[in-house]
């Protein structure tokens, strides 16, 4: 079958500010990222001619990594953008590509399930609409290759061993932890318990585990770990492989997770070559592209203090601990390279619109939260939330000029008015878990009734 990705002439553009790193820091509470508007239309051209193909552009979700607290974040963007948006839900994207954790919500989001949905499951508030999900699901004991490898543990060790008396006055102590890691099983966890609950979820008689039945276009990335070759699911010659397989595959974070093997390749994280793949949603026609990017280096500010001997002194990341600093240094290769790439579009692929959400650089909360936290899954929500409606008022008018641009209208007063009715509320993380559980039109409902009073 041929790929339904198509190779357009016009429609690629680079994400907003990507060469203006500089004032991109100085702006930090700027949570609402830009591009700056294509040149305006003819003035020959018919308003009747605009609007016809603004109804054909074509529209893209892309989700990029980060880990449970990454899918989670993106969850409460998502739960902004249907409340800003008029006349389309997230459900309504023609195109989706999914990296890593945001494979997880694509794949649901492409198969009609809402944020609210989503979010009722995440906080197990009943009803739920599909099964409940859990650590125990998420992080399944890869028990079966430490098993195996327990069995080939004292012949291994004996190699080893003769390996290091050959050289011993040569072994430091980095070698001996990389003949140990050798006896180690590939991953922590399996994932067979992502790709059981995802499979579970899409035989739903309203979903489907099958690429070629959605409605939309569904791109999910993985990484092959023995030819550094991106796989993309969905695409040509990987229709037939099932979404669920596909975004175990997708998520399987390198040590933390076993390889997935199909097809007989070895597959990884998708994040690995790119957190967001971008270019798959170019690639795929798309002319307005919605990316959301929870993968943001921490910017220090040097505010907070540390107790020393003889005082005090500001905090640096190194003081947090050695899994902050490879956090750290993970955070801004990927953020760099999101960057890097978007400067050299700007002349290659002039014509789409971009839409970049992400944390600030300063967001402490989203830095100090280990990508596997399941506690502060209702403010991390509530961080993507704000990511997209925190400031809005600076670059509102930009933001509706994009969007109209493509047929879609926002309205910055009805996020307004929700959240200014369940700001009343004395317990903030109950009136958040309504904004994000309850559907887009009993919110509204809601909080006109408040305004009729």
């Amino acid at each position: 079958m041929a790929s339904r990705r198509t190779q357009p002439s016009v429609y690629r553009h680079p994400i907003a500010g990507a060469g203006c790193e500089n004032e991109s820091r100085r702006r930090m509470d700027n949570v609402v990222k830009l591009q700056k508007p294509s040149p305006t239309k003819a003035k020959n051209t018919a308003r009747g001619q605009q609007q016809r193909r603004r109804r054909k552009s074509r529209t893209a979700l892309v989700l990029g990594g980060g880990g449970f607290t990454g899918g989670v974040y993106e969850i409460g963007a998502l739960r902004a953008f249907d409340l800003l948006s008029v006349n389309k839900t997230v459900n309504q994207f023609d195109v989706y590509v999914g990296t890593s954790a945001g494979s997880f919500v694509a794949a649901l989001a492409a198969n009609g399930v809402t944020p609210e949905e989503m979010m009722r499951v995440v906080n197990r508030q009943v009803p739920t609409p599909f099964r409940d999900i859990d650590l125990g699901m998420l992080l399944r004991p890869n028990i079966g290759e430490a098993v195996s490898k327990g069995v080939q543990l004292p012949l291994r060790a004996v190699q080893l061993g003769r390996q290091m008396l050959t050289h011993l006055s040569q072994i430091s102590a980095l070698d001996l932890a990389s003949g140990v890691a050798e006896l180690l099983p590939s991953g922590i966890y399996n994932g067979g318990g992502i790709e059981h609950y995802m499979r579970t979820v899409l035989s739903d008689p309203d979903r489907t585990d099958d690429f070629r039945l959605l409605q939309a276009e569904l791109y999910l990335t993985a990484t092959d770990l023995d030819t550094c070759e991106r796989i993309i699911f969905g695409d040509e010659g990987w229709m037939d492989v099932p979404i669920s397989s596909a975004v175990r595959a997708s998520t399987a974070l390198p040590m933390v997770y076993a390889p997935h093997r199909v097809k007989d390749r070895e597959l990884v994280d998708g994040g690995i070559v790119s957190t967001t793949n971008v270019d798959v949603a170019v690639e795929a026609g798309a002319k307005l592209l919605v990316v959301v990017n929870p993968l943001v280096p921490y910017v220090n500010d040097f505010k907070h203090q540390i107790r020393t001997l003889t005082g005090t002194r500001a905090r640096r990341v190194s003081d947090m601990g050695l899994a902050a600093i490879g956090y750290q240094t993970f955070k801004l290769i990927a953020y760099q390279r999101l960057h890097e790439v978007a400067r050299r579009w700007e002349d290659r692929y002039p014509g789409v619109d971009i839409i970049l959400i992400e944390p600030d650089p300063n967001d402490e909360l989203m830095f100090q939260t280990s990508v596997m936290n399941y506690s502060s899954r209702v403010e991390i929500a509530r961080h993507g939330f704000q990511s997209v409606t925190l400031k809005l008022a600076e670059d509102y008018d930009r933001f509706a000029e994009i969007c109209e641009r493509h047929g879609i209208e926002i309205s910055a007063t009805r996020v307004r008015k929700v959240v200014k009715h369940f700001a009343a509320e004395k317990e903030k993380l109950r009136a958040w878990r309504r904004i994000f559980e309850q559907t887009t039109g009993t919110l509204l409902r809601q909080s006109a009734a408040e305004s009729a009073d």
